[in-house]
């Protein structure tokens, strides 16, 4: 009987031995691997917040109230804009960052203009705008220069001459008739001429010539532009261009003259 125990204790041993054998060994976990340096994964990037609806609501008139189609505005600052007034002379300008804005307004037929501007975040600034008219342009006329100034005419050269009118008067003394002229001198722009008077000289006018005369025998009465005065021996008398004259005899004395014309070629004097 003990040797049927002690067998029953060696068969069970045996089989207990033999079953942890073959029971599967436990999983090994494995180690947690550390992360490369220089790998690790960014984090995910934050969304932007949504833009605040932020712009310019831009209206252009004239003086009187009119919208200006076709106006040039810009707009510096934060965010840089530009464009042109449609035909009710507005504009928009949209997505704009909040801050404070230079407008320019400028335009052919306007005179150009700046305005500042202050935009707040999330609001749209309405901004009305008069503009001034554009100045009319200035018309340059040229004027014509002045034509050079004619050249007098100059009658020709004469010969030096001396005379003694004594003599001179005895030759060409007038006798009985109305007047006589006798010519002394020629040169140039003047004559000289000694004239005996009967009867009145008629009236003479030299719009370009001077006149002097001088009293050399009797006396006479001298009419200026209708005015008269007296002239007697050794009288003098100076009859500007354009002014009318005449000589007339005083008493029964020959009345002789030394006229002297300056201003005219001696051969066209009267």
């Amino acid at each position: 009987m003990r040797n049927v125990l002690l067998i029953s204790c060696l068969l069970a041993g045996v089989v207990s031995a033999d079953a942890y054998a073959q029971a599967p060994a436990p999983a090994q976990q494995k180690p947690a691997t550390a992360p490369t340096p220089g790998t690790q994964k960014p984090p995910a990037p934050r969304r932007a917040p949504a833009a605040s609806r932020s712009g310019m609501a831009i209206t252009v008139t004239n003086m009187q109230g009119a919208t200006l189609p076709g106006v040039q505005v810009s707009a510096m600052g934060p965010t840089e804009r530009a464009g042109e007034t449609n035909a009710s002379g507005q504009l928009n300008f949209t997505g704009m960052q909040a801050g404070t804005y230079r407008l320019r307004f400028s335009g052919d037929e306007v005179t150009a203009f700046e305005k500042e501007v202050v935009v707040r975040a999330g609001q749209v600034a309405a901004v009305d705008v008069a503009l001034s008219p554009a100045p009319e342009p200035k018309v340059i006329v040229q004027e014509a220069p002045p034509p050079p100034p004619a050249q007098p005419v100059v009658g020709p050269k004469g010969e030096p001459v001396t005379h003694s009118i004594g003599d001179l008067l005895e030759k060409e003394f007038v006798g009985r008739q109305p007047r006589r002229e006798t010519l002394l001198s020629c040169s140039g722009n003047e004559r000289a001429t000694m004239i005996q008077l009967n009867d009145p000289m008629p009236e003479r006018l030299y719009e370009n010539a001077d006149a002097i005369y001088y009293v050399l025998g009797g006396e006479g009465t001298l009419t200026l532009n209708g005015k008269e005065m007296r002239l007697g021996l050794n009288g003098f008398a100076s009859v500007p261009r354009g002014t009318s004259h005449s000589f007339a005899r005083r008493g029964n004395r020959l009345l002789v003259l030394l006229a002297v014309l300056s201003g005219e070629p001696c051969e066209e004097a009267r």
